[in-house]
């Protein structure tokens, strides 16, 4: 047994996202609300991500400012880049539906996939390291990057709680 009930958001949200998933012409990213918060340098990298992605990022951004509505704009970029560590390989979706549903822990600290799902699993662990490193090689922020480096961790720079709590409910 699991012992945590979430909550009956939580289920449509995974399905909504499960549905993007397996038909990618579901998902519809607001490419423009993107471009007028990210620097050039931030915005090719957002449009290098997937729709999937991309959409799901400003869905994120826009549930962060509607809890937040005078974020810091650092935050905001965050947001909208806090996947990109996922774009520099294919990310099919049966194995982003894998990788949700069987990887019991994000830290991986003691879990060991599946062979068929091994890659997906460490790019789904990797990708907020990777996605920092992506930033700052671009001419990035390098608080946005330590922003992306962080939003999976219970603790780092001022407001990653918050990004972190919006993303796992978006």
């Amino acid at each position: 047994m699991l012992g945590i009930v979430k909550p009956a958001a939580w289920y449509l949200n995974a399905a909504l996202r499960t549905a993007r998933a397996f038909v990618p012409g579901l998902a519809r990213p607001d490419d423009a609300f993107a471009a007028s918060w990210l620097p050039r340098v931030e915005h090719d990298l957002y449009l290098h991500m997937d729709a999937r992605d991309r959409d799901h990022a400003c869905r994120v951004a826009r549930a962060l400012l509607a809890l937040a509505p005078d974020a810091e704009a650092t935050l905001v970029r965050a947001a909208l880049l806090h996947d990109v560590g996922k774009a520099d390989a294919p990310y099919r979706a049966w194995e982003r539906i894998a990788v949700h549903v069987y990887t019991p822990a994000t830290d991986g600290s003691r879990y060991v996939p599946m062979r068929v799902v091994e890659a997906a699993w460490r790019r789904h662990r990797d990708h907020a390291a990777r996605g920092a490193a992506m930033i700052l090689a671009a001419g990035g922020d390098p608080r946005v990057a330590d922003l992306v480096r962080h939003h999976h961790d219970d603790d780092g720079p001022e407001g990653v709680a918050l990004l972190r709590r919006v993303d796992a409910r978006t």
